[in-house]
């Protein structure tokens, strides 16, 4: 069985689409918060496709990595 599923649509084994996340705090006095890099990112998984027939399916943070600088 596929780390990642298999299709709902047609069987096939679904493929994770990656990207680079940067982490992102909230900080400063009530009223005037705003988010703030903090230089640290991981490489996170933005979906699940099949490549036989094009279905996407959405993911959580299952499977994305660890943070580092």
């Amino acid at each position: 069985m596929s780390k990642y599923g298999i299709c709902k649509r047609c069987g096939f084994e679904l493929e994770p689409v990656f990207f680079t996340e940067e982490e992102e705090v909230l900080e400063g006095p009530p009223g005037a918060k705003c988010y703030c890099k903090t230089g640290r990112v991981r490489r996170a998984v933005d979906y699940l496709v099949c490549d036989c027939c094009g279905n996407k399916e959405a993911v959580d943070d299952t499977f994305d990595g660890p943070w580092h600088y």
